[in-house]
């Protein structure tokens, strides 16, 4: 199939960092292979005034796209990206951060794969990450000396990341990732196959994602909603690494939770997915609590490496120790209605403080 055969959208959930969803905006506009639509499914009060400057500063520059911008239901990053969904009608769905800034070139290298799997064997791609923006220059001695001082850092953190596991360990429902080869027709493809892809990052074939939703019990900081969605859509068909599509990740920090929260949450949200998907409780219970102990050590490094020492993830492993069991011991149709609420005292004490 000619590239020019398939359509892409790009949904953004986002909440209350206008300043860097308009540079998010840009950047996705100005792909050389031009979006069909651009969705943003904003969760903020002042929603109406960030789409206001978004369609006068760049709809109108961007005439030949369709921009939706609207407001969300409620918010909740899984939900929002349900809602955005809905609304696209593109062949490929960019699913992306607020703060992730695509290369002109990204979507084209990427849709440009999902164009040469003319038998629909790839359900989703990932592009690959960049240590710096796209709109940084290098003109200068002195700049070039702080860019090269920004990469050596985000090297250090990757490393850092191998060495003492990341947060985002998810845990398969069926304890093993599906492996995938490339087909004959992706053969010559500048991509390779990968157990997961990031949430940051993502895109799926539409009609993946009418079969496998974000999971809406998550609620606002719904972190493993990702791992979850490309976990069941790798069970649908393989998952991209594209190495020439770039893309960048700013994770700005301002609306975030606290550490305690967040860490709480990575715990207890993988906790409520695997009650609804796993079919051995009892496994799952085993290999987690080896996880949560070795994520109490580590987590705890972590704390005091980078000198907090009131250890909010070491505490945030310890809330969860203490309240995975009562979720395991809930029924799919009670966690559905229990679950909501706990996450909302939980954010609503977070907030307080």
């Amino acid at each position: 199939m000619a590239i020019q055969n398939l359509t892409w959208s790009v949904v953004i959930p986002t909440y209350k960092r206008a300043e860097v969803l308009i540079k998010c905006l840009g950047f996705a506009a100005q792909q050389t292979l031009p979006a069909k639509e651009i969705i943003v499914v904003d969760a903020g009060l002042e929603w109406q005034a960030t789409k206001t400057i978004v369609l006068r500063d760049l709809a109108a520059k961007y005439p030949q796209i369709n921009w939706l911008y609207v407001q969300a239901n409620y918010a909740s990053s899984a939900a929002q990206r349900n809602q955005g969904i809905e609304l696209s009608n593109a062949d490929v769905i960019f699913l992306i951060d607020d703060d992730s800034f695509m290369y002109p070139n990204c979507a084209k290298a990427v849709v440009s794969i999902y164009a040469q799997d003319t038998k629909h064997q790839v359900a989703g791609i990932m592009p690959k990450l960049e240590d710096l923006p796209p709109d940084v220059k290098t003109s200068s001695s002195s700049t070039k000396s702080t860019i090269n001082f920004k990469i050596i850092t985000a090297k250090l953190r990757a490393l850092a990341k191998k060495v003492i596991k990341d947060d985002d360990i998810f845990i398969p429902y069926d304890f093993s990732f599906p492996k995938y080869s490339l087909p004959p027709e992706l053969k010559n493809a500048p991509a390779h196959p990968v157990p997961m892809i990031h949430g940051a990052r993502m895109s799926y074939r539409r009609e993946i994602l009418r079969q496998v939703k974000f999971e809406e019990t998550l609620k606002r900081y719904a972190v493993n909603e990702d791992n979850d969605v490309c976990y069941r859509a790798s069970k649908i068909g393989m998952l991209l690494h594209a190495v020439d599509a770039q893309i960048f990740h700013l994770q700005a920090s301002n609306s975030r939770l606290s550490r305690f929260t967040t860490t709480a949450l990575w715990g207890l949200n993988q906790t409520v997915l695997h009650r609804f998907h796993n079919n051995d409780i009892a496994q799952f219970k085993t290999v987690f609590s080896k996880l949560l102990r070795r994520r109490l050590v580590t987590q705890t490094i972590k704390d005091i490496l980078d000198r907090r020492w009131s250890l909010p993830s070491t505490r945030g492993m310890w809330f969860v120790m203490r309240n995975y069991p009562q979720i395991l011991a809930k029924s799919p149709e009670e966690l559905r209605v229990w679950y909501p609420e706990f996450q909302h005292k939980l954010l609503d004490r977070d907030v307080s403080k």
